[in-house]
């Protein structure tokens, strides 16, 4: 986000939401900015606020597995903000499910794809 915005990763973590929110309005799109809270922002400012999740999530890939998520709900034809919405969900739950089995370090990317149908799947049976 900082390399985007041009400014220093110091100003991003200091305010995420603002950049977040200064993203998505410049390039007319949803924006998930990831951190140890995770905003989703539409162009018009509107904003989501999610802190769920794992420190685990903080390997390589795992943010390719998220986008990855995002873009398959978008195939599906989801619309942008709840394909982004529900895929930071799916991504964090996956994250929080591998670390209750596995530890909450050390957490591989490629694990986090299986568990997405589960959750996908208990997540529709509670609606």
């Amino acid at each position: 986000m900082a390399n985007l915005l041009d400014v220093s990763r110091e100003a991003v973590a200091a305010d995420p939401l603002a950049h977040a929110r200064q993203a998505a309005s410049h390039l007319r799109c949803t924006v998930v900015l990831k951190g140890g809270t995770t905003h989703v922002v539409e162009p018009d400012g509107t904003a989501w606020v999610y802190k769920g999740g794992t420190i685990g999530l903080a390997t390589s890939g795992s943010g390719d597995v998220l986008a990855g998520i995002i873009a398959g709900l978008l195939a599906r034809g989801a619309p942008a903000i709840r394909a982004a919405i529900w895929g930071v969900y799916l991504h964090a739950e996956a994250g929080s499910r591998l670390t209750q089995r596995l530890g909450g370090i050390g957490l591989l990317a490629r694990e986090l794809s299986g568990e997405i149908p589960v959750v996908m799947a208990e997540t529709a049976a509670l609606s």
